[in-house]
């Protein structure tokens, strides 16, 4: 799930302008005033650093079917003067918060603790918004459909905490408006789309003159970067100026997703629109695990890729990560900015090390649709996954090297539509040799599910997992396979 968020549209030209990387990007400051004289009006907010670096973690909200999860739980804790990420907040230009957690769950007091902390380090004050208002024929809860009004909560309730709203992301409306087929779907035509994200920039605009409107979208199959390219050229004929900026929220499942950033990259770079990336772990089920992801993104994006972002955004609306401070932790998300910026020969690695023997380890499957392989369901990463290709029978294996003593296997379930499976975990203890049963599981799963089986006092070389019932292709997102006596 992404966050709700709200849009609005900027009426300046950024310039690109090269800094140095670990340079600091703060809010444009108003001159002081006579005390005789009116205040002036509020400038807008710088964001020419490049690389400028957004922060935005995922504040603790009541769990639901999308997000059966709080947040980090110490993420109240970064607005303490004395909060132990005075280095990180140098790097950080952009400080983003959820419309969601503003609009209905912080309090007034939570609010006014963040926006004066925001402030006092100089930070520049973003919030995601969605844009859109849905009809009564579609859009209702689907991700951007938050409209106006719930925009004007948010400016309400900023200007009770005494915050300036600066910036506003936008909460992929390109995508949830026309791309998006699944329930209450709307499939508007870009020019509406473009019209519709263009007059609540407007209507924004009316209560924070100085705003500054980018936009987020998401990169999963069916969206190309001539679609985003068009979209960007839609919307500046709506609204009468580029956006500010666009984020991609990437797809990591898409194997070529590093060469779709750069194409962006360009084709945004020939209309004056900076491009952001969002790094992140996604589906990992530990903080170590989810920063050593996200680490190894950024060394796929920039390092192997050759991309040059012009934002880069530690942001996460995920399980994890659980703790954002202090930054001398080495698995907190403010260490995670300093390594990016001081130590990027650390980004990838797994602080600790792991117990997963099945790690990296050799692996073959039934079949395997293109390039979702078996090494896939064993590489750390919830968002790749092995796909058979096809319905049940099918299965997988991964070979330990040699016989080890193992007490668990964690399998992160890759299926749509949710309903009724029956997996069949084995265990050999040499190549070759008759599979012994070690758990039959029976029972209705879904999507990123995590099921476990506890097998203490078993030694194996080979895991084997069958799938015998399913309701859609058989797949995984991850198995792992936890050593120890």
């Amino acid at each position: 799930m992404r966050h709700v968020t709200i849009a609005f549209v900027f009426a300046v030209v950024v310039a690109a302008c090269a800094a140095d990387p670990a340079a600091t990007v703060r809010s444009t400051p108003a001159t002081s005033a006579p005390a005789s004289t009116a205040t002036p009006a509020p400038t807008a907010p710088d964001l020419s650093a490049r690389p400028l670096a957004w922060f935005a973690p995922l504040p603790p909200m009541p769990t639901d079917a999308g997000r059966p999860f709080i947040g980090s739980e110490d993420f109240m804790e970064l607005f303490s003067p004395d909060a132990d990420w005075g280095l990180a907040a140098d790097r950080i230009g952009v400080f983003k918060l959820y419309g969601e957690w503003v609009a209905y769950h912080a309090t007034i007091p939570e609010l006014e603790a963040a926006v004066a902390e925001i402030a006092r380090r100089g930070l520049v004050l973003a919030v995601e918004m969605g844009p859109l208002d849905p009809p009564p024929e579609c859009g209702q809860g689907v991700e951007s459909f938050a409209g106006i009004d719930e925009g004007q909560l948010i400016s309400t309730r900023l200007r009770q905490a005494g915050g300036t709203l600066q910036v506003i992301a936008l909460d992929e409306p390109y995508y949830f408006a026309h791309v998006y087929d699944g329930e209450q779907a709307c499939g508007w035509s870009i020019e509406r789309v473009a019209e519709a994200t263009a007059g609540f920039t407007a209507a924004m605009r009316a209560e924070w003159p100085e705003i500054m409107v980018g936009d987020t979208e998401p990169m999963p199959f069916g969206v190309a970067p001539e679609g985003l390219a068009t979209w960007l050229d839609a919307y500046q004929a709506a609204a009468g100026e580029p956006f500010a900026f666009l984020h991609l929220d990437m797809d990591w499942s898409r194997t070529d997703w590093p060469q779709l950033g750069v194409a962006v990259e360009a084709a945004a770079a020939q209309r004056g629109v900076p491009v952001g990336i969002i790094y992140n772990g996604g589906a990992a089920t530990s903080d170590a695990a989810w920063l050593a992801i996200a680490g190894q993104r950024v060394l796929a994006y920039e390092d192997d890729a050759g991309a040059h972002p012009d934002h880069v955004l530690f942001q996460s609306w995920m399980d994890k990560p659980d703790r954002v401070l202090p930054e001398g932790e080495p698995t907190s998300f403010s260490a995670f900015v300093n390594r990016y910026f001081d130590d990027r020969a650390s980004l990838g690695e797994l602080a600790g090390g792991t117990d997963n023997l099945a790690l990296g380890r050799p692996a073959v499957a039934s079949t395997s649709f293109e390039d979702a392989t078996a090494g896939r369901a064993f590489d750390g990463d919830g968002d790749t996954i092995w796909n058979a290709g096809a319905g049940p029978l099918a299965g997988i294996e991964v070979d330990l090297g040699a016989a080890q003593p193992i007490t668990e296997i964690r399998l992160m379930v890759s299926q749509s539509p949710e309903g009724e499976t029956h997996h069949r975990v084995s265990c050999l203890e040499a190549a070759g040799a008759v599979p012994t049963v070690l758990a039959e599981l029976v029972g209705s799963t879904t999507d990123g599910e995590v099921l476990s089986v506890s097998v203490a006092g078993t030694s194996c070389r080979v895991i084997r997992v069958e799938t015998l019932v399913s309701p859609s292709w058989v797949a995984w997102r991850e198995i792992e396979v936890v050593g120890g006596p």
